[in-house]
């Protein structure tokens, strides 16, 4: 008889059985394994971490000021209202729900390579929270800039298009930043921006959604691994988008 094992310390879970041991040891190491996943990720102490580094201090960068992001959405409602100016972009786009494939790939991709933090959070979940964040404050913000902007502007080409938004979007930074000393200047910022745009502009055009553009635009909140295989499957998806893989 194998005698009744107890896991108070780390699972509570009490079993006994009159066959060979090898069987519970295998229950009682999933337990133990469960038990010290669920412990990280959910402990008091975890969710008093979280809160700490979500609150307003302005001194780490997770703290979206997500004013100016509502004012640029607010604003850019208020245009597509009152200007006469035809919506064709909008959250999801053209092929609705497909639009989701965006963000699943970069919550996976962040998700599994995990951020460093100095607040001792878990890096899987703190990287999953700084990418809800940044998209929900990127999805506010490119309803002006591929999103207004880019359907006031009419038929323009895309090039043109490109270069204007990207030169508004880097303008509107000076009301956001202190300074740019984190990007070498203003005026590499500038450059960056204009750049970025074509991606960000050409992501509107294939696929008609904000939510496309605002997952892109949040892609580089860091230049990882996990940054790079994002740009990869952005692009592959935005060649495939039209591209229909069942028959009718």
């Amino acid at each position: 008889m194998i005698k009744t094992r107890k896991l108070n310390s780390l699972t509570g879970y009490n079993y006994e059985s009159n066959e060979t041991g090898k069987g519970n040891k295998l229950v009682e190491n999933r337990f133990v394994l469960w038990n010290r996943a669920r412990r990280n990720f959910f402990s008091p102490k975890t969710s008093q971490r979280v809160k700490s580094a979500v609150r307003k201090d302005y001194r780490h960068p997770f703290s979206f000021n997500f004013n100016h992001g509502l004012v640029t959405l607010i604003v850019a409602l208020l245009f597509y209202q009152f200007s006469g100016v035809k919506q064709s972009i909008t959250l999801l786009g053209d092929k609705g729900i497909k639009s989701l494939l965006f963000p699943a790939v970069l919550f996976v991709c962040y998700g599994i390579y995990g951020m460093g933090n100095d607040y001792e959070v878990n890096r899987h979940l703190w990287a999953l929270l700084f990418c809800a964040f940044a998209l929900v404050y990127n999805i506010m913000e490119e309803y002006a800039w591929r999103g207004y902007l880019i359907d006031s502007l009419g038929k323009l080409n895309v090039v043109f298009k490109s270069i204007l938004s990207g030169v508004f979007w880097s303008v509107w930074h000076l009301l956001v930043f202190n300074n740019f000393d984190q990007y070498g200047g203003f005026w590499i910022f500038f450059a960056f921006c204009i750049v970025f745009s074509f991606l960000l502009t050409l992501a509107v055009f294939r696929t008609k959604s904000i939510l496309v553009a605002a997952t892109i635009h949040a892609f580089i909140i860091q230049i990882n691994l996990a940054a790079l295989m994002c740009v990869i499957l952005f692009v592959l998806l935005l060649l495939t988008w039209n591209k229909q893989w069942v028959r009718k």
